[in-house]
């Protein structure tokens, strides 16, 4: 049997419970909000990195807490693709005829260059709930600081050139990495029935990144490369909010 102390503070318990939970209401009041985003965005690039990669898109993950003042912060990562890379001469040292690698086999390599990178910050903001269904909801500014590097990745289908094995790939990739700062600004959804809630804007980043290898195998020779990095496009975010829902019951003891 239950002792009459230990029902009695059950009792407190479920009675505090059904408190939090029944204040829980999304459309009525502003109210805090632990969240998990998942995002997706398209970015067209800027300053120095224009001239090495075209268009790319993003994956990201993230948590969020917004408090009852609107105001929130978080943090964030974004894996970083891209199909078109400018900067494809960095291979010319082991071409035949500036052409073509030729794998062990003595046949052409299949060679292909891609975009990647990824960017990770922590940020700051605030909902404006100036349209909107409920307080929650409405245009928000935000800022970051973070992190971002960048490289060009060189796939050899069938690996069979040994000219370009993992090691050899460090002196062509040109991997850059650095701080960066980002700026966002869109609109912010909370439904009233809390099943539909989504982000959606405009995203800036600027990156001061430096090639971190220092030594060009193509060139045969060491530089520096103190780099402004810049990426600019439409970011789009669905968000699963960690709140208890409201079962609008009543519970007597």
């Amino acid at each position: 049997m239950m002792s009459m102390k230990a029902m009695f503070f059950l009792r407190l318990f479920v009675l505090f419970s059904y408190v939090l939970i029944a204040q829980v209401d999304v459309k009525e009041s502003n109210i805090s909000i632990p969240m998990i985003n998942l995002s997706s965005g398209f970015h067209v690039p800027g300053e120095d990195l224009l001239e090495r990669f075209g268009q790319s898109s993003s994956l990201g993950i993230g948590f969020q807490v917004k408090k009852t003042s609107n105001f929130y912060w978080g943090l964030d990562i974004m894996a970083i693709s891209g199909a078109t890379v400018k900067e494809d001469n960095i291979l010319n040292i082991i071409t035949a005829d500036s052409i073509d690698i030729i794998d062990v086999n003595g046949h052409t390599a299949s060679i292909r260059f891609w975009q990647r990178g990824a960017h990770a910050q922590v940020f700051g903001g605030k909902i404006i709930s100036i349209i909107g269904p409920n307080p929650n909801s409405g245009i928000f500014i935000q800022g970051g600081l973070g992190f971002l590097y960048h490289q060009i990745r060189i796939e050899d289908i069938g690996n069979n050139s040994p000219q370009i094995n993992e090691e050899m790939l460090k002196g062509y990739d040109r991997l850059c990495m650095g701080i960066s700062s980002s700026q966002f600004i869109g609109y912010r959804h909370f439904s009233n029935n809390q099943k539909i809630n989504f982000f959606v804007g405009i995203e800036f980043i600027q990156a001061f990144t430096e090639d971190v290898r220092k030594y060009d195998y193509n060139d045969q020779s060491s530089y520096e490369d103190n780099r402004v990095d810049l990426l600019s496009g439409l970011k789009f975010g669905w968000t699963f909010p960690l709140y208890k829902k409201s079962d609008n019951k009543y519970y007597y003891y």
